[in-house]
């Protein structure tokens, strides 16, 4: 069982590190899109916001995953036998499921973003004028 949940925390870690570079991305073309496209001023308060936004995301979805993925190998443990195939099914859904699908959230965020800019880039270059 502990084989399980340890393989099981590793493929989380793997996840995780996708939810953090799609947020990561799209945070990065915000502020590039917000400042410099928008002209809103920077704001602290936002990146507070969002670190702290990450941190419940990693938090919650890993103790989420945890608790999904070490639930039929408990069921097991205490007598209820749940096929290992059902076991995996389990461990994948979730992950995928619940991590991977917030991290496509943010990566389409990002590349909108990133689109927006290279857009902007494009009119400003043909007008001959430059925001900076």
């Amino acid at each position: 069982m502990l084989n399980a949940i340890v393989e099981n925390l590793i493929n989380i870690g793997w996840a995780m590190l996708i939810f953090l570079a799609a947020y990561l991305a799209n945070v990065a073309f915000s502020l590039w899109y917000n400042i410099k496209i928008q002209h809103q001023s920077f704001d602290k308060n936002k990146i507070i916001a969002s670190a702290l936004k990450i941190l419940t995301f990693v938090v919650g979805l890993t103790l989420l995953c945890v608790a999904i993925t070490t639930l039929p190998l408990f069921a097991t443990q205490v007598g209820w036998v749940i096929p290992e195939e059902y076991t995996d099914i389990f461990a994948d859904i979730v992950i995928i499921g619940a991590v991977l699908l917030v991290s496509c959230k943010y990566i389409k965020e990002a590349y909108e973003k990133f689109v927006a800019i290279l857009n902007t880039a494009k009119i400003i270059d043909e007008e001959g004028t430059d925001n900076e």
